[in-house]
């Protein structure tokens, strides 16, 4: 019984020690670097890269070693800098509520709606969790229907901070479509510059669509000259580029 006791108190003193040991640095950023691991870092070193941070919520686990050779592989030295035993990187997180979230991607939506198209109401989570410095910077709005009423749809918002993608978040919303909505912005035969992009070089024809079209729409295009008739996304009511040959 004796020796039992023992060795779980030696346990919880080793995991004790071990959790002391263990530093804990937070990053918010899309990649890390050394001096995100360890801030008595400087120069070359403190901005050395250690990889894309972790996801919101989660964390990486360095040890000394492992450290160690990150500088020794980038030849920065490191025998003045106190390195953990360990240390855990946690990406920086903020809890979103309902209403903040709906700041957030309310502005971005409204942009994105076409002419004659209102929005009612939104359903969005309760409470949403990822980085602090959350930006909108696109929403993929899927088609609606050419009819009068209300009608559902899910856009999905593509979320980033610092320039990096941080996640897709899919969204239901119910809108109102006026009179307005039904029409296309661009009718069968309307006339546009349709461009082909093959590498450093750019060639464009003028082209007629086959059928009617909104922006963004993908459709088939015919080359007024030669007749040819390509697939081309429609970029604006006055150019198309073409996606298949």
């Amino acid at each position: 019984m004796f020796r039992l006791v023992s060795a779980l108190t030696l346990a919880v003193v080793a995991i004790a020690s071990q959790a002391k040991a263990e530093a804990i640095q937070w990053v918010n950023a899309p990649r890390m670097c050394f001096g995100d691991a360890v801030p008595q870092a400087s120069g070359p070193l403190a901005s050395l890269d250690l990889g894309a941070s972790p996801p919101p919520g989660s964390s990486r686990l360095f040890s000394r070693d492992e450290l160690r050779t990150y500088a020794i592989q980038a030849h920065e030295e490191f025998s003045n800098v106190d390195i953990p035993s360990s240390v855990r990187v946690k990406r920086a997180t903020h809890r979103f509520t309902a209403h903040e979230l709906d700041t957030l991607v309310r502005p971005a939506l409204v942009a994105r709606l076409p002419e004659g198209v209102t929005l009612i109401r939104m359903t969005l989570p309760n409470e949403y969790v990822s980085v602090p410095n959350l930006q909108v910077s696109s929403v993929q709005m899927p088609r609606l229907p050419k009819r009068e009423g209300i009608t559902r749809a899910t856009p999905v918002f593509e979320l980033t901070a610092g320039g990096a993608l941080v996640a897709r978040l899919p969204v239901t919303v119910e809108v109102q479509l006026d009179e307005r909505a039904t029409h296309y912005v661009l009718e069968r035969g309307a006339t546009l510059n349709l461009v082909i992009d093959s590498g450093a070089s750019r060639v464009s024809a003028s082209a007629t669509l086959m059928s009617p079209a909104d922006v963004g729409d993908i459709v088939a295009c015919q080359v007024v000259k030669t007749r040819k008739v390509l697939r081309a996304r429609v970029m604006s009511v006055q150019e198309a580029s073409v996606v298949q040959q």
